[in-house]
């Protein structure tokens, strides 16, 4: 029998022997892992479980380790190495992936926050009440506000106050816009007044704080691109180095000084990346 296919059923078997033997020790680490992201997963919408999402990308990470194992034949220690590099690509991969969902899906949500204010000021100016208008949002309104709004709504009809359902759309869609509207409609129902008002003036300050970032944007918009200049340039003239120069090509990526050398390279891109985004963020 092939010796690499016993290693394999050796490994199988000896992985099996210990989940059944620590099962309970290794499980918790599992759901700990899954709660976190279910964390990040809040707001995102994802239709999948993220217990299924996690069982995909570890299912992904383990065949493309085996794959790895198989075709190149590395040393034990290397395996390891493999594996747990794989790993750690699987849980980098898909915690980056559900931020960018979440990233995308707060842009809309905050994009459509200035209508549904303005809409359920109009509604209230008119004698319907808060529920009333939000029930006017979602008609009227498409994802992912309607979704959210429509939350609220659910939650109002199992018991839930209606002020704190719109604060779970603020813990939800964490932001300065979502999170003042919430207070505002909190303050203005408890101590009374013209709620309408006090949304219509929301609505203003959050159309006056979108024309701040945009016109922030385009003021660093010379820095960040020179920033991306300067980050890529030294990626350009490596690889201009190595296609027309073979032999300091080969020195690089094939001798120790060389890798450390990118090494180095490599890490310094990293904090010039990180150096330069602190630099251009700014708190509005």
């Amino acid at each position: 029998m092939d010796p690499i296919l016993l290693i394999v059923i050796g490994l199988t078997a000896a992985v099996g022997l210990g989940a059944f033997t620590f099962g309970g020790a290794l499980l918790d680490p599992v759901r700990k892992l899954i709660a976190s992201f279910e964390a990040k997963a809040k707001g995102t919408n994802v239709s999948m479980n993220v217990t299924k999402l996690v069982g995909i990308a570890a299912g992904v990470s383990l065949c493309i380790a085996a794959l790895v194992i198989l075709f190149f034949q590395p040393p034990m220690l290397v395996d390891v190495g493999v594996v747990a590099l794989s790993a750690a690509g699987a849980y980098w991969g898909m915690g980056t992936w559900l931020k960018l969902r979440f990233k995308g899906r707060q842009k809309a949500f905050l994009s459509q926050l200035e209508m549904a204010l303005r809409m359920m000021s109009s509604s209230l100016r008119v004698g319907l009440g808060l529920r009333q208008a939000i029930v006017i949002v979602t008609e009227e309104l498409a994802d992912p506000a309607r979704h959210e709004f429509l939350r609220v709504i659910g939650r109002t009809n199992i018991g839930i106050g209606i002020l704190d359902a719109i604060d779970e759309v603020a813990d939800r869609m964490p932001s300065p816009e979502m999170v003042l509207s919430a207070r505002a409609i909190r303050v203005q129902s408890k101590t009374g007044g013209d709620l309408a008002k006090v949304l219509e003036g929301v609505a203003d300050t959050i159309r006056a704080r979108r024309g701040l970032v945009a016109k922030m944007r385009s003021l660093t918009a010379e820095g960040r691109a020179s920033g991306m200049i300067i980050l890529a340039l030294p990626l350009v003239i490596g690889a201009f180095i190595m296609l027309t120069q073979p032999a300091m090509g080969h020195a690089l990526l094939f001798t120790k000084i060389g890798l450390s050398s990118l090494g180095l390279v490599a890490a310094l891109e990293i904090a010039a990346g990180l150096s330069l985004n602190k630099i251009m963020a700014f708190d509005v």
